[in-house]
């Protein structure tokens, strides 16, 4: 960029930093032009980007003429902007401290701090920083000198320094710089600070390795989507997941839709809102996306943070959108009408007008990033059903009323398509949650519902003339919204009548390669340009299609709509080639990273060969178990506390991130394809290093042999290429083994041998360890039978996986317990029968042996306490029958996508 004559920057040229609380846009010219102090969605303190006059700026700027260019530092939120003019080259670099170490080695996080470096030659700089606090309201504050190398202003009850390395001599707010080739400065914008540059360079350097240690760290999380991949895709989804984590506010788990307030959607229009907010919509998407790239942990502690919502509002309500810092909406919409706006473009809004719209929708995206997250065993609690169940209750009260809609258009309410459908979704996430973990709720009543929302849809929402399924009922107007429709699973992508809609708004919304959202008058003057996130819904769209060529274009041709460094803003105007809207945008990130993931994962569903082993070789396991765990070639096993616990964390992420909720199964062929199952192997290959005769209580022997059980099990069906059920290999059980210490042992010698206490196994009278097998040493002394329940073996009817861990072993066998109670056993009080697993037959020693017991043992774990009272209340009456076992294994099947 050449420095020029215009006051106002294109959107696009700015990145963005921050720290887990606000951001800041930093401009291709060396200028801050935004910083909301001291979260996201507090005043500005830096607001040039609204009012260029008025707003306030913190820039470093050459004085001569100039251009620049602007990097990340690879695989973190710190920015470099290097400058070059006749006499030579500088950089600065941009950040907040960020992660546990940054922030203690800062004092606080709360500092904007910037490295000014010179590289080459020389550069005088000007520097200006001229805070305008509470959106500019207070022009020119008082500063206070401190001494030489800093200053400070007063906010009310805050202040700001404003502090440097080098002594700076500061007139009206400005001042200028000598750089010199190896000279360094540094710049740094406190909050409630003494001022950190004080002490020098050196604690500022450690504070930069800090943060950048933390963000490579961070984007490292995501091992087990690295896929073998060309670095366009690995340098977009990076950035995509770098910059929702910026958004993410991380006192709290609450996402912001977007980093600004009252950028253009049109220039010169009136489109101007506030997206520093949390919408349940947006944040149940960008968690979803963040969640796809394999970041599990922002996914946990929003749940959290839904839980804090769900106890401040009335039981299945939430409101539409919420503040970052705490569980209330924000303000209603209002005007600055002292700020002239981007570019001009007014009126400034802070706030929001739609804050008690009323859009359905939210309950399908949130339960729609639940399911997902139930992949993960272990996420879904009572705790958490108990605030969603009610949500359930309310959609289906609520469906047959019109809403507001996804795009929150001011001329409604009407009965929106889109609304429908993911109210459907919500109906249909909840039954499939709640039948997998046996969960409590109106299932019977939620299918009901869920069929009339379908047909409703089905009815009312395709217009057979048009050809397409339209916005709302009461139009033909077309909507790019309705690409969900083959998204969600509504109808398969197959279905003329998707076919057709996909069709159509290729024909009338695709325009210039970007996607319209609508045609149609929305009560706001102007018409909008591409809405980023509706062009990947239609790529998603193409891939369901397996028009792989043409997504695969569309894709590789997105750097048009990002800017310089990767980010995307709101929409793209075509005709002027720039971004427009709030920046950056959540949505545009959670729609790249989505589809592009949903991309990659059908073309390596391609390209990796389906495994498999011979019946020849799967005989031979009979008298040769496969060693599934020996030392990979250069790597020395090490020992560790608990490798079990490791190694069981390891493949039920795995397992978690390649499983298919619909069909309750895993796709281990993508699995054994992933570069995470590397990791994998090396840590299951760290078990023999262990010693488990260390392990000297009952307790924690069965913690460490459930959890390798249940990796070998998962092992053995990816190793051997199992396609439908354990039944394929002859004694599956006894088939595979793991090293463990001195001795190897297979999924029955962990079973029967240890877990069991050295008991036959079902239809042997024989102990699993003879009279001198050394490994008697290591079984559980006084069994829990709750282990049944914690045990996997890759089949539908087997409880879910997690890891154990010593201290909380009473509690996770209790729950699983519960789980698989519930989920396996039916009260039948007209025929006084009580329908339970195959599991309690073939271990019936295991339990207690009177029919009367056995009955009370499950009443007293199932969730519905009426059934459970009645069982409990009639178990001398009742009779019992064992359902038919589930061997078909829990994969996905081929033609999956």
């Amino acid at each position: 960029m050449l420095g020029v004559s215009l006051t106002y920057k294109k959107i696009g040229d700015y990145g963005v930093i921050g720290n887990g609380a606000t951001i800041a846009l930093v401009g291709l010219d060396g200028s801050i032009d935004w910083l909301c102090s001291p979260y996201l969605d507090s005043p500005t303190i830096f607001g040039a980007l609204l009012d260029d006059a008025r707003g306030g700026r913190f820039a470093v700027t050459p004085s001569a003429e100039w251009d620049s260019a602007q990097h990340y530092f690879q695989e973190t939120n710190v920015l470099q902007t290097l400058f070059r003019t006749s006499e030579g080259e500088a950089e600065v670099v941009d950040f907040m401290p960020a992660g546990e170490e940054a922030i203690s080695l800062a004092g606080h996080r709360d500092h904007l701090i910037r490295r000014i470096r010179g590289l080459s030659g020389s550069m005088t700089l000007s520097l200006e920083c001229s805070p305008r606090p509470d959106y500019a309201r207070q022009q020119e504050p008082p500063a206070e000198q401190l001494d030489e190398r800093s200053w400070r202003i007063h906010d009310g009850a805050a202040y700001y320094v404003v502090s440097a390395t080098r002594a700076l001599s500061w007139q009206a707010e400005r001042a200028g710089l000598a750089l010199a080739a190896g000279d360094v400065v540094w710049l740094v914008f406190s909050r409630d600070d003494q001022g950190l540059a004080i002490g020098g360079g050196d604690p500022l350097e450690g504070v930069l390795d800090a943060t950048l240690a933390y963000w490579q760290a961070w984007s490292h999380t995501e091992e087990v989507t690295r896929y073998p991949a060309e670095r366009f895709w690995r340098e977009n989804l990076d950035r995509a997941a770098l910059v929702m984590k910026l958004l993410q506010f991380e006192d709290t788990g609450a996402i912001a839709a977007g980093g600004t307030s009252s950028l253009p959607t049109i220039l010169f229009g009136e489109r101007n809102w506030d997206y520093r907010f949390s919408w349940i919509r947006d944040t149940a998407m960008t968690l979803a996306a963040l969640f796809e790239l394999g970041h599990t942990n922002e996914v946990s502690r929003y749940l959290d943070w839904l839980k804090q919502l769900c106890a401040h509002e009335p039981p299945g309500q939430l409101r539409i959108m919420y503040q970052l810092t705490k569980a209330e909406p924000p303000d209603g919409e209002t005007r600055l009408e002292h700020l002239s706006g981007y570019k001009g473009s007014y009126p400034v809004h802070v706030g929001q007008y739609n804050v008690e719209q009323k859009q359905h929708d939210i309950y399908g995206e949130l339960l729609e990033t639940v399911f997902a997250v139930s992949r993960y065993v272990g996420q879904i609690d009572l705790e958490l059903w108990d605030y969603l169940r009610p949500m359930l209750d309310k959609v289906c009260r609520v469906w047959r009323e019109p809403d507001d809609g996804i795009w929150e258009i001011r001329t409604g309410p009407y009965h929106y398509v889109h609304s429908k459908l993911m109210c459907w979704v919500a109906l249909d996430r909840g039954i499939k949650i709640a039948e997998h973990y046996g969960l409590p709720g109106e299932v019977a009543s939620w299918r009901r519902e869920r069929e009339a929302i379908r047909a409703d849809i089905l009815a009312k929402g395709y217009n057979p003339e048009r050809g397409a399924f339209t916005q709302h009922y009461d139009t033909d107007e077309l909507d790019a919204s309705v690409l969900m429709i083959p998204i969600v699973g509504f109808l398969p992508v197959e279905d003329e009548r998707v076919a057709n809609t996909i069709e159509a708004i290729e024909n009338e919304l695709l325009v210039e390669g970007t996607m319209l959202r609508y045609r149609m008058d929305d009560g706001l003057p102007g018409q909008e340009h591409g809405f980023l996130i509706c062009l990947f819904w239609y790529v998603d769209c193409l891939i369901l299609q397996k028009r792989l060529n043409e997504a695969g274009a569309h894709l590789r041709r997105i750097d048009r709509f990002s800017n310089h460094l990767g980010l995307f803003g709101e929409q793209y105007d075509p005709r002027y080639k720039e971004i427009t809207g709030n920046f950056p945008q959540a949505y545009s990130h959670i729609g790249f990273a989505i589809t592009a993931v949903h991309y990659l994962n059908a073309r390596r569903t391609r390209s990796i060969p389906e495994h498999s082993t011979s019946w020849r070789h799967r005989l031979s396991l009979l008298f040769s178990p496969l060693l599934l765990n020996p030392e990979p070639e250069g790597h020395t096993p090490t020992p560790a506390i608990n490798p079990a616990e490791e190694i069981k964390r390891t493949v039920n992420t795995l397992r978690g991130h390649f499983y298919d909720n619909h069909r309750q199964r895993v796709n281990y062929r993508l699995v054994r394809g992933s570069g995470y199952y590397a990791k994998f192997e090396q840590v299951a290959a760290d078990l023999a290093a262990f010693d488990p005769s260390i392990l000297a209580t009952d307790a924690e022997r069965t913690a460490f042999w459930v959890n390798v059980f249940n990796a070998i099990v998962i092992h053995g069906v990816i190793e051997l290429g199992i396609r439908d059920s354990m039944r394929e290999v002859p004694w599956f059980f006894r088939a595979i083994q793991y090293k463990v210490g001195d001795h190897t042992f297979t999924p029955d010698d962990i079973e029967h041998g240890i877990l069991r206490g050295n008991r036959g196994g079902p239809f042997t009278l024989r102990r699993q360890f003879g009279p001198g097998d050394p490994r008697r040493g290591l079984m559980v002394t006084e069994p829990d039978p709750r282990v049944h329940f914690a045990l996997v073996c890759g089949s539908r009817s087997c409880p879910p996986i997690e890891v154990f861990e010593l201290d909380n072993l009473e509690a996770q066998l209790e729950t699983a317990g519960k789980v698989f109670i519930n989920a396996t056993t039916r009260v039948r009080p007209k025929r006084e029968r009580v329908e339970i697993s195959r599991v309690f037959k073939w271990y019936r020693g295991d339990f207690p042996h009177d029919d009367a017991e056995l009955i009370r043992f499950l009443a007293r774990r199932l969730y519905d306490r009426d059934k459970g009272d009645w069982l409990e209340s009639r178990a001398h009456a009742v009779t019992i029958a064992y359902a038919p076992y589930d061997w078909r294994l829990n994969q996905t099947r081929r033609q999956t996508v």
